[in-house]
């Protein structure tokens, strides 16, 4: 069974408690299946790349510079012994790091592998793809600017949960939260800035597709209190700035939902509010071609996963059922401090 070498500080206590789990847990055909799996280079290179966002076969050949058959081989042993899970978006086939329970004889492998930092040329791709998925959302909201208002209508327009996300919003701030600047992603024809402008002494919202700025300069024409600017949230300066930010529906359009995440835990201020609406996972694929989607829905627990991984912190929680099919996710989430909430926000593929 193969050692990994990430850095030479000791053993913490629970990967010490990991390993007696994996030697007193596993059979012996377990582990050594487990080892095999994992002893492959370019396997444990796959499970590091899919521990934060989900990949499809060709970007993975991209990323590694590997033919498909032969990166599908290798997505076959890592599905089979159960390290990774495979889920449709649309056309194609997405694989990401599967769920282990804390007990799982592979957690502590994958604790160790997590720890080692990736090669630079590694990297470099990584975010090439973040950018060409970036830039085909861009394309697609602005060559649709005219008609997505109406097609996102056909899954859930923005007063089905506008009340709930402004009642999380008058939760925080009677719970202490400073009504400084809230920022909105994605803010759409603009009610829920309108709201949030209300609440705070400034609102900014931001969109990576101009056109899509237009419905909301419309709607808070009389609002010098509201700023709307077009740039991408990911580049947003690593400032902590707001106390409040928003996403309603953008976390699917994202290129990396993970990235989304431990962005807005550089922007938002300790303690600071994040409220998230977003679809729960579905399999109705014409929303992807008629609204420019990236992902299909999230189950809950992923998307709380990347939140608490980011350093944040579940709130309260709310579900919406929606007639045509779709159910709706909302959450809000706390800024946390100490030194654990900053070892987590520094967990990411920027090392």
């Amino acid at each position: 069974m193969p050692t990994f070498h990430a850095r030479a500080n000791p053993m913490s206590h629970s990967q010490a408690a990991s390993i007696d789990r994996f030697t007193g847990a596993a059979d012996v055909d377990q582990v050594v299946a487990l080892g095999k799996a994992i002893g492959d280079r370019l396997r444990a290179r796959i499970l590091q790349v899919l521990h934060q966002d989900s990949y499809a076969v060709g970007e993975l050949c991209e990323l590694f510079d590997v033919p498909q058959p032969a990166l599908s081989h290798h997505l076959k042993i890592l599905h089979r012994i159960g390290l990774v899970a495979r889920r449709r978006e649309g056309n194609s086939i997405f694989y990401r790091r599967a769920a282990l329970a804390s007990d799982n004889a592979a957690t502590v492998l994958l604790e160790a592998l997590d720890q080692a930092n990736l090669p630079a040329e590694l990297r470099t791709r990584i975010v090439a793809i973040h950018r060409a998925r970036n830039e085909r959302s861009a394309a697609f909201f602005e060559s649709h600017a005219a008609e997505i208002s109406a097609q996102q209508a056909e899954i859930c327009e923005p007063g089905a949960y506008g009340d709930l996300v402004m009642e999380m919003v008058d939760a925080a701030l009677a719970e202490g939260q400073p009504s400084r600047q809230a920022l909105e992603v994605g803010p759409g024809a603009g009610e829920l800035l309108a709201g949030l402008a209300d609440r705070f002494d400034s609102t900014v919202g931001v969109d990576n597709a101009r056109p899509m700025l237009g419905a909301a300069r419309a709607t808070l024409a009389d609002r010098p209190d509201v700023r709307l600017r077009h740039q991408d949230f990911m580049t947003l300066p690593r400032q902590r700035r707001y106390d409040t930010l928003v996403a309603a529906m953008v976390v699917h359009h994202q290129a990396s939902p993970a990235g989304f995440f431990q962005q807005a835990a550089r922007v938002l201020r300790v303690p600071g509010t994040l409220i998230v609406v977003e679809l729960c996972h579905h399999d109705q694929e014409w929303a992807a071609d008629a609204c420019g989607d990236q992902w299909l829905g999230f189950d809950p627990d992923e998307l709380i996963g990347w939140a608490e991984r980011a350093g944040f912190e579940t709130v309260q929680s709310q579900y919406l059922t929606r007639k045509n099919g779709f159910r709706i996710q909302i959450h809000r989430f706390h800024t946390t401090y100490g030194a654990r909430a900053r070892q987590l926000r520094n967990t990411t593929h920027d090392r």
